[in-house]
This record gives C-alpha cells, sequence and structure tokens, in this order.
C-alpha cells in the first residue's frame, strides 16, 4: 500500500496514521518536532517559527508557530486519534543560524527556537531519542509512519536517518 504525503507548513501541525509519510520543506531557523508513537504507528510533525508565544501574538492558523506551545498542543492531536501519551518519543530537527554570515550581531533565533521546544517536550514527559539541529544550513525532513524513521536532507542533496 502506498503512503499518503501530507505536508506540514510552516506554523502548522499534523498528525496522521500509518501508511502516511510527513514532510517538512524548508527548515532554517524554523525547528520540526517529530513525535511517534510505534505502538500504534502514529506520527506527528510540527513546524515551529518562533521560540515563545506571547500576548497579542497567538494564531489560530498557525497552531504550531511558537516552540513553547506546539509540544503540547501535537502531543494532544496524536492522542486524540489513538496515541499512548506514555510511548510517544521525540526527533528534532532545525534551528540553523542562518543569519550567522550576514549579520554576526544578529540574534540566533534557531539556539532559540530548539530550547524552547526542548523546554516543551520535556514540561510534557517526550523523550528525545534523536536531534539533528544548528549548524548554518536549511534541511528538509519525512517522517515515516511506518517505521518512524526520520529522513532528513540538507540543501547541498546530503541525507541522513534518525
Amino acid at each position: 500500500m502506498e503512503s499518503l504525503l501530507i505536508h506540514v507548513g510552516i506554523g502548522q501541525l499534523r498528525v496522521a496514521r500509518n501508511p502516511a509519510r510527513l514532510l517538512c520543506v524548508g527548515l532554517g531557523s524554523c525547528v520540526a518536532i517529530a513525535l511517534y508513537d510505534p505502538s500504534n504507528k502514529i506520527g506527528g510533525m510540527a513546524h515551529i517559527m518562533l521560540p515563545h508565544e506571547m500576548a497579542g501574538r497567538t494564531s489560530e492558523s498557525m497552531p504550531a508557530k511558537f516552540g513553547d506551545t506546539a509540544p503540547k498542543k501535537l502531543l494532544g492531536e496524536m492522542v486524540s486519534v489513538g496515541a499512548n501519551p506514555y510511548v510517544v518519543i521525540a526527533k528534532i530537527v532545525g534551528g540553523a543560524n542562518m543569519f550567522k554570515n550576514v549579520s554576526p550581531e544578529m540574534k540566533d533565533i534557531g539556539h532559540e527556537n530548539v530550547e524552547a521546544v526542548k523546554e516543551g517536550l520535556i514540561r510534557n514527559h517526550v523523550k528525545i531519542i534523536a536531534e539533528d539541529i544548528g549548524g548554518t544550513i536549511g534541511r528538509t525532513v519525512e517522517l515515516d509512519t511506518s517505521t518512524g524513521r526520520l529522513l532528513i536532507r540538507n540543501i547541498h542533496g546530503r541525507s541522513r536517518s534518525l
């Protein structure tokens, strides 16, 4: 059976049962959270844009915009379709410092995004089992719900799996 390919846009989150693949394109300073329940073969992905939600910056159309709130929302969506929250694992990708060579004094938003995501996952008792974070180049990631494998491709065409 061929798996459905589901795109996860910036600030979005998506959840899918096997057979499906979740795809997040164009991660620079953004962070992708890939959650997976291996017992039920349910996956979820969120495309984080900024580290912290602040008053007046919430967005109904972008539920995964912020690293501090997206982990809870993504886990909740997974549980609502049958995931067991006690076995869900996380892999995170992204958080590059895309502006390092442009302006060294610019804030490293990528690092801040990673830290906010990690704190959000810890608060929700989700174990991070793998990560590919930092650096200065963009990435694309794809989560396979049949295996939990996360394929990472960078802008230079190199790929690896987590």
